[in-house]
């Protein structure tokens, strides 16, 4: 049997070709788990219950110590915002630097790290002589099993026997009270299916594309 091809990287500048060229603040806090603690709206609740209790202690003479600790945990959430930003700017390399990476291209990143994507469609090379390693369709259950080691919530959805077209569900839910932990969750999770699943699996079945759908 032949030695697998060895992986070659789409390389950096189409990389970063297909991303946007600027991120917004959004896109910046998909890519950590930390991403959250940059929302401005999220350090207005408790800047406001912090700035409250200072003046409520400030009118009723409270002891120095007191007030001056809660005029300054009146500031901590911004601070905390602030910090969180400065920690994300580098965000776009990072993700341009695993993009470079992969061997295949993956696109629609943009929507990806804006929150959108609950598939990954997989489009396979149809080699001129395929040897045994390279047939179609892959096996379900196999596929399957390497999913569900990244998550249960991972599986097939379908197999396009003419197309060489491989769907696979992402697998997470969109959080109402808290959709910045859910953006990132679903950029981890594809970053998770990418590297475990997708890239063994171009070894012996060349990958020209994925797609985030």
């Amino acid at each position: 049997m032949p030695d697998a091809p060895a992986l070659v990287g789409v390389g950096r500048d189409r990389a970063a070709q297909a991303i946007a060229a600027r991120f917004s603040r959004l896109m910046n806090a998909s890519t950590s788990p930390f991403g959250v603690l940059g929302d401005p709206a999220s350090a207005g609740v408790p800047t406001a219950i912090f700035f409250v209790a200072y003046l409520v202690a400030r009118s009723r003479d409270a002891a120095p110590d007191v007030v001056r600790s809660l005029g300054l945990l009146s500031f901590a959430p911004l601070l905390v915002v602030v910090v969180s930003s400065l920690a994300l700017i580098g965000a776009r390399a990072r993700v341009i630097a695993w993009l470079a990476g992969l061997p295949f291209p993956l696109e629609n990143v943009n929507a990806l790290l804006n929150g959108i994507g609950s598939e990954l469609e997989v489009r396979f090379a149809d080699p001129a002589d395929p040897a045994p390693a390279s047939d179609w369709p892959p096996s379900r259950e196999a596929t399957n099993a390497l999913l569900d080691a990244v998550s249960p919530d991972v599986f097939v959805m379908s197999i396009g026997e003419e197309e060489r077209v491989l769907e696979v569900r992402i697998g997470v839910i969109d959080s109402k009270l808290n959709p910045a932990r859910s953006n990132h969750q679903r950029f981890a999770r594809v970053r998770a299916i990418c590297e475990r699943v997708l890239v063994p699996l171009s070894t012996t079945r060349p990958i020209l594309s994925v797609r985030v759908k």
